[in-house]
């Protein structure tokens, strides 16, 4: 039988070919797209399949007589403006999207559930002192100022952190893949974290492929945004951005707070006599659970060292990050647990129950969450048979 050939719009081969970047595609199908886009060649059917999958942009996309207008209104929401945020990858693109389906089924199911709005989103919107949003944060939360003294490293911090927010009715995802698709990383240059505001489900997702620090910092500045009453698409890399609004600065700040009480931090740093600044930031990192940048940061902000140490010390926190990437191998360890932990447990506990109350179809579900009935099953049964964070609420 022969290939059907058909008919695309060089302004439709123009714009997939803009799309995607030419080392993730095999070199052949980049050489017929653009053989196809000078008129040399006329595609088939199966070919624009073949692209469509390698370049993950929908096979109807090749159909219109114009390029998609693919609107991303958290990109509005920028903290810093870049090349990404004004080309988008694919990854991204689809992530948003997701997560906007994600955020639209939970809002729809807590209403119909007769949940109440969260009385917290916005409520600092016009309030500036840091200090004020920090505490109000930590009294939502449940958290206790010296909470991160019950926790080993930043990576606990993180668990608890999330298990209280997720406690508390805000929607929280964490992956550096697309979906389940361990093909499709997420670039930590491209975004850290990104916030979908809404009084029902706000919904804050992490950039997992970030440093165990970045993503502790990432939530709580995304958490931040919340309580501000404010949209976010985290993209600052470095966190070291001079032109950024006055919400981003606050945000910064109560996160700051949050993980490294400003009296408490002025007190250890004083009694840390016949230490260098270095000795000092090194010292309080480990105390507080965090990263030396951001104590590096607070020691900035009340003059106890200059900005050229300040950036020394952020400089090689990113340079012991690179290394560090560079070095990783997979883990391996049990499927389930690590696709499970991408998803909000409330979430993936309410798209379960409202199948079986039979409010939502499974093809739904597995659409939501890039499954299929075997796959979602048993992220389901991970979720209600284990603690999938790994914590111990009672402590803290």
């Amino acid at each position: 039988m022969p290939s059907v050939t058909v008919n695309i719009t060089p302004e439709i081969i123009s714009w997939v070919m803009n799309h995607v970047k030419v080392e993730d595609i095999n070199s052949s199908l980049y050489e017929k797209m653009l053989q196809w886009k000078n008129g040399e060649k006329v595609p088939t059917f199966n070919q624009v399949e073949d692209v469509s999958r390698a370049t993950n942009i929908p096979l109807g996309y090749f159909f219109l007589q114009k390029p998609p207008v693919e609107k991303l209104a958290i990109l509005e929401y920028r903290t810093i403006d870049s090349y990404f945020t004004s080309n988008p990858s694919r990854n991204l693109i689809d992530t948003i999207n997701n997560m906007e389906s994600i955020q639209e089924w939970m809002k729809d199911y807590l209403i119909k559930s007769d949940n109440a709005e969260l009385n917290y989103v916005g409520s600092m919107e016009n309030n500036r002192n840091s200090k004020i949003i920090a505490e109000n944060i930590r009294e939502i939360l449940g958290l206790e100022k010296k909470w991160y003294s019950f926790c080993t490293d930043a990576s606990e911090s993180f668990r608890v952190i999330r298990r209280k927010l997720e406690s508390a009715g805000i929607v929280v995802m964490v992956s550096g893949i697309v979906g389940q698709n361990t093909h499709r990383k997420l670039s930590i240059e491209e975004f850290r974290a990104f916030t979908l505001l809404d009084n029902y489900a706000p919904l804050i997702f992490v950039n997992s492929n970030d440093s165990k620090n970045g993503k502790l910092f990432s939530l709580l500045h995304e958490t931040a945004h919340i309580w501000v009453g404010a949209s976010n698409f985290y993209n600052d890399r470095y966190s070291n951005a001079v032109k950024v609004g006055q919400k981003e600065i606050i945000c910064n700040s109560v996160a700051a707070e949050i993980l490294v009480p400003n009296e408490i931090f002025i007190n250890q740093w004083n009694g840390l006599v016949n230490k260098s600044a270095y000795e000092k930031i090194e010292k309080l990192a480990s105390i507080f659970r965090c990263g030396t940048t951001v104590i590096a940061r607070r020691a900035l902000d009340n003059g106890y060292i200059v900005s050229d140490i300040y950036n020394k010390i952020s400089e090689e926190a990113i340079k012991h990050y690179m290394e560090n990437e560079e070095n990783k191998s997979s883990s391996g360890g049990d499927y389930y647990v690590t696709a499970a932990s991408r998803y909000d447990n409330r979430f993936l506990i309410a798209l379960d129950n409202s199948i079986h109350e039979g409010k939502t179809q499974f093809t739904d579900a597995y659409r939501l969450t890039n499954t299929n009935r075997k796959t979602f099953s048993k992220l389901v049964d991970k979720v209600r048979g284990i603690d999938i964070l790994g914590t111990d609420e009672k402590k803290y």
